[in-house]
């Protein structure tokens, strides 16, 4: 996994990836399409050293109308993003696309996931088929499904009938990610409670933009 200052996308707890869609607006959150590097990310050393003090950006400025931030831990490989000048943290409402900072506590809807470049290609292969081959413990697997609201529960998201943690998997991803077009990787995907599902991608020659 690549290290040193890059760009790092935020994902929410339910697999949404977090943007500003106009200069100005308010953050939402955008279900993550294969291909798709949101335009909205923070720019950091990674690993993250915190405590960090962090801005949203753009390709070429600063995203503006949004509030400085402080980081904090909110887990293994989770964050919390704290409004410097109120205290409150940044927070979803997962029935819809809204964003806000008035929540008072960490909660889950306040916990994020941070992704690089490589991690993000190592899910766009997981969920589309055209980057490549993917067979779990052996057999084709089915292309990664995000839960829904309706479920309650958060980093994880379904390949076939194993459900996995984000989270626990960034390096995965990674390697996922960086593996050269027609050659062959191997990962091992963890759950939340610890079990393992191995599997081999091959990468086909579509490349990721």
């Amino acid at each position: 996994m690549s290290e040193g200052r890059q760009r790092l996308w935020i994902m929410d707890w339910f697999g949404h990836i977090i943007t500003q869609p106009k200069e100005g607006d308010a953050l939402q959150r955008h279900q993550l399409r294969a291909g798709d590097y949101p335009d909205t990310y923070i720019m950091e050393e990674w690993p993250l050293k915190l405590p960090a003090s962090v801005v949203f950006q753009y390709a070429s400025s600063r995203a503006k109308g949004l509030p400085d931030v402080s980081v904090v831990e909110a887990g293994e490989s989770v964050f919390g993003f704290v409004d410097k000048d109120t205290g409150t943290f940044f927070s979803i409402d997962p029935r819809n696309h809204d964003t806000h900072w008035n929540s008072v506590e960490l909660y889950d809807w306040e916990r994020f996931i941070l992704l690089t470049k490589e991690m993000l290609d190592g899910i766009f292969l997981l969920q589309d088929r055209s980057y490549g081959e993917v067979k779990m413990n052996g057999v084709p697997a089915p292309v990664l499904v995000w839960p829904s609201v309706a479920e309650n529960v958060g980093n994880f998201a379904w390949l076939g009938g194993f459900a996995f943690s984000i989270s626990r998997n960034l390096r995965n991803f990674a390697k996922i990610g960086q593996a050269p077009v027609g050659s062959s990787v191997e990962v091992a995907l963890v759950s939340s409670f610890g079990d393992v599902a191995r599997l081999v991608i091959n990468r086909s020659q579509k490349t990721f933009d």
